[in-house]
């Protein structure tokens, strides 16, 4: 049986890396291969779920004891014998697990880069963080055989460019099930009730409350809007360390009535249904999982232009500056909007995103 070793999943409903993996896990599972996930922290719902494919789920020690997990992570390997090492990180100082699968002489080691930033809270960490991922990243793509991205842009913020731009990379790209997400008028009206959003202009968002969302120049951009059309809402999904910050900072606005902050929600799909436009002013991202559903659902985008153009598969998708003096043209461009909803007019790069696309790919990469 063929063994592949698989970092890093959370609780499996974290974010784009956890629903990458469980998807590459339902697409890649046979009975000679057994994949098998590393976490920081084992949660029992995600670890039955993967048991049901005859995969483990293994507690390592975090970034802050980096002796523990090299150790455990040798042990790992030691143990099981595993013939492929396919490592999921947002940054360079990720490296520990890599390094382990290096010194162990994993025949295939796979690194794997999901994002173009270090989400970080504290100004002053986030730069520290940024130079200590600046100094891993001259040497973790040494302990690598093979290297993926979710876009150009991330394998540019893990990997030398070099090897990004000659043919040693290859890109992933973050599917969904396009179908799920198809515009349809009776969820939209289903949704809308519930909701109470009737005769409403629906502004949405979905994302975890942190640094790298940006929802503080969503909330003043919301704000601005409200100065301009009185009919708006503001739809926020998602939980995160900001959660209550931007609910207190909604009130101290003065918008905080006219926002919906619904928490995590698993419904995602019917939510893009009752939104008018999307918004997405992220600080960077890897490539937004988010942003193909919502374009999926036929839904406007309004990205920021720090987000890669690869993200666009609708005519649809506008990219707009999001620095503090962009606020007012963000506003302008929503409240001007008229467009009735209707299905999703894709372009011809959107085929890469389909979730049989994406299967056909880790089929072939993994030798299924």
């Amino acid at each position: 049986m063929k063994r592949i070793l698989v970092g890093f999943i959370m609780d499996g409903k974290a974010g784009g890396i956890d629903k990458y993996l469980l998807n590459f896990l339902t697409t890649v599972s046979k009975e000679d291969l057994r994949v098998d996930f590393l976490t920081n922290r084992i949660d029992k719902e995600l670890e039955g779920k993967l048991s049901s494919y005859g995969s483990g789920l293994y507690e390592i020690a975090d970034l802050k004891h980096p002796v523990s997990q090299y150790r455990q992570v040798k042990m790992m390997i030691r143990k099981h014998g595993y013939d492929a090492v396919y490592l999921n990180v947002s940054t360079a100082i990720d490296c520990i697990a890599a390094a382990a699968a290096f010194r162990m002489q994993v025949k295939t080691r796979i690194i794997h880069s999901h994002s173009s930033g270090n989400d970080c809270e504290n100004i002053l960490k986030r730069y520290i963080f940024n130079v200590i991922h600046s100094v891993c990243r001259c040497f973790l793509y040494r302990f690598a055989t093979e290297y993926f991205g979710c876009s150009k842009k991330a394998g540019e913020w893990l990997f030398p460019r070099r090897i990004v731009r000659q043919g040693q990379f290859r890109m992933i790209y973050n599917a969904v099930d396009r179908k799920r997400f198809t515009y349809s008028e009776s969820v939209r009206h289903e949704v809308r009730e519930e909701l109470k959003l009737h005769g409403k202009f629906v502004i949405g968002h979905v994302g975890n409350f942190c640094y790298q969302k940006n929802h503080r120049f969503l909330l003043e951009v919301f704000r601005e809007t409200l100065k301009k059309r009185r009919d708006v809402k503001l739809l926020l999904a998602g939980d995160g360390v900001r959660f209550e910050m931007m609910r207190k900072l909604s009130e101290d606005m003065g918008i905080g009535g006219h926002i919906l902050f619904l928490g995590r929600r698993p419904d995602t799909d019917r939510l893009y249904q009752a939104m008018d436009v999307f918004l997405l002013p992220s600080h960077f991202e890897g490539l937004p999982i988010v942003g193909i559903e919502a374009q999926s659902a036929g839904l406007p985008c309004i990205m920021s232009d720090r987000i890669t153009r690869e993200a666009k598969i609708t005519k649809n998708c506008l990219f707009l500056p999001c620095k503090k003096k962009d606020v007012k043209y963000w506003a302008s461009v929503i409240s001007n909007m008229k467009k009735p909803r209707r299905k999703a007019e894709f372009l011809e790069n959107a085929g890469n995103y389909d979730l049989k696309a994406q299967e056909v790919q880790m089929r072939k990469l993994f030798g299924n």
